[in-house]
């Protein structure tokens, strides 16, 4: 396996601003050259073009010559200054040495030609108040020596380059400033998360004043997760206790039944009960195995639906036809069906119809009335279970789902807290819901919604 090399979030920053700078440093050189070359380009050229056009209204023509004013410089701080015939004749000025023969040409941009003290910038223009009064072409033209214009402007350049190194100290500074703010509260978080797994204190919550958003989202996920982590544990604690609680008493009734049958029983008829004692807290230990390997499967998602198109009032007729069959005279049923359908696993409908009923009977007064109604809500199948017994309080309420939670009974209640929560997690697995609303005294609706047919 390939091993991975740890590296810590202000190493792998800096490192990522190291290669970032020298890139920008490069770029910058780059575009500082660039941009200088163009910027003193564009000054020259835009210098020359307001001195000749100045210089253009310092020239005249008269009897048949260009003769200058008083204000017509033929050299001004490095720049010579001419008026050109359209043969590139000298018509007034002076010329460096090496240029006097220059071609003249109209041009938007400087032109540079070599000369015998090196290179020169030329731009030439028509000057056409001339052109117009001589009736020929007469051309003004300025000439600079590059290299003295090079050198005045190297300046700029220098400047340039020297303020790199400084906006690179400050990308550094402001980089390292940002990889402590995003490090210091991830070292935090690293440490309450160590802390948490070495000591199992699921109670610590990682704290973060929210100043960056992904942080702070990442704080709240994590304690999110806690808090889930340690909810399930508590439940798993104490479904663990429940269930040692409830498998407690029926297994020790079946030990001390099994010792007193093996030393006191003598008679057919002792024998006789003592197996129907070991019989009935058999099933009970039974049922109470069977829930929990039924709510068991569909908590951890590991059940399959066999679904298929199921008659809910039927299968509500049948169910009720079967606890009447037990309870005699003690519970009647007022049934409001609609002949409700739904594409449905019918083993695990009929153990949340089972249980809801069930219920529905147990904590009612008797002779138990349980009022069952099906209908149609909004494409949805809706089954209304309601009894008319003790009713739920208001604080067990948020808990009745819960395993192994009970609420107040009726004297002949028996159970184990699992009926409720198991046909609660039927109903999840159908993507239904299980509803449910009491009013203490007076009795309680459980209200299944699932998609309908």
């Amino acid at each position: 396996m390939r091993r991975i090399k740890r590296v810590s979030v202000t190493r792998y920053i800096i490192s990522y601003l190291i290669g970032l700078i020298l890139a920008l440093s490069l770029l910058m050189v780059l575009f500082v050259n660039v941009l200088a070359d163009r910027v003193i380009y564009y000054d020259i050229q835009s210098t020359l073009i307001r001195e000749l056009i100045k210089n253009n209204r310092s020239v005249y023509y008269e009897d048949g010559m260009v003769k200058p004013d008083e204000d017509f410089r033929y050299i001004d701080d490095g720049v010579y200054y001419q008026v050109l015939a359209e043969d590139g004749s000298l018509m007034l000025g002076e010329s460096p040495k090496g240029t006097e023969f220059a071609e003249a040409k109209v041009s938007q941009r400087l032109r540079t030609i070599e000369a015998d003290e090196g290179e020169y910038y030329i731009l030439d223009r028509l000057n056409k108040s001339i052109t117009k009064a001589a009736g020929y072409i007469v051309y003004n033209r300025c000439i600079v020596n590059k290299q003295d214009i090079d050198s005045k402007y190297q300046f700029i350049k220098y400047t340039s380059y020297a303020s790199i190194p400084v906006f690179l100290v400050l990308v550094l500074m402001a980089g390292l400033m940002m990889s402590r703010k995003i490090s210091e509260p991830l070292k935090q978080m690293s440490k309450t998360a160590e802390s948490i797994g070495k000591d199992g204190e699921l109670s610590k919550r990682m704290e973060y004043d929210g100043r960056i958003t992904e942080l702070g989202v990442l704080a709240m996920t994590n304690n999110r997760m806690l808090e889930r982590v340690e909810n399930m544990f508590e439940t798993q604690k104490r479904f663990s206790s429940d269930v040692a609680h409830e498998l407690r008493t029926p297994i020790s009734v079946l030990l001390a039944q099994c010792e007193y049958a093996k030393e006191y029983v003598n008679t057919k008829e002792e024998f006789d009960d003592a197996i129907d004692v070991i019989y009935r807290q058999t099933k009970k230990t039974n049922v109470v195995i069977t829930q929990l390997l039924n709510l068991n499967r569909l908590e951890s998602d590991r059940i399959v639906l066999d679904l298929e198109d199921a008659d809910l009032d039927e299968m509500i007729r049948s169910v009720c036809d079967e606890i009447e069959f037990k309870e005699k005279d003690n519970v009647r049923f007022e049934l409001l069906l609609s002949g409700v359908k739904a594409n449905l696993d019918i083993g695990l409908i009929l153990i949340l119809l089972q249980n809801l009923i069930q219920n529905a009977v147990k904590y009612s007064s008797f002779p138990a009335t349980v009022r069952i109604v099906t209908e149609y809500r909004e494409g949805c199948v809706v089954v209304e279970v309601q009894d008319f017994g003790c009713g739920i309080k208001e604080e067990d309420l948020p808990h009745i789902f819960d395993p192994f939670y009970r609420v107040e009974k009726s004297r002949n209640s028996e159970g184990f807290g699992l009926g409720l929560s198991l046909a609660d997690r039927i109903a999840k697995v159908h993507g239904g819901q299980l509803k449910v609303s009491s009013v203490w005294g007076e009795g309680s609706i459980f209200t299944l919604v699932i998609a309908g047919k």
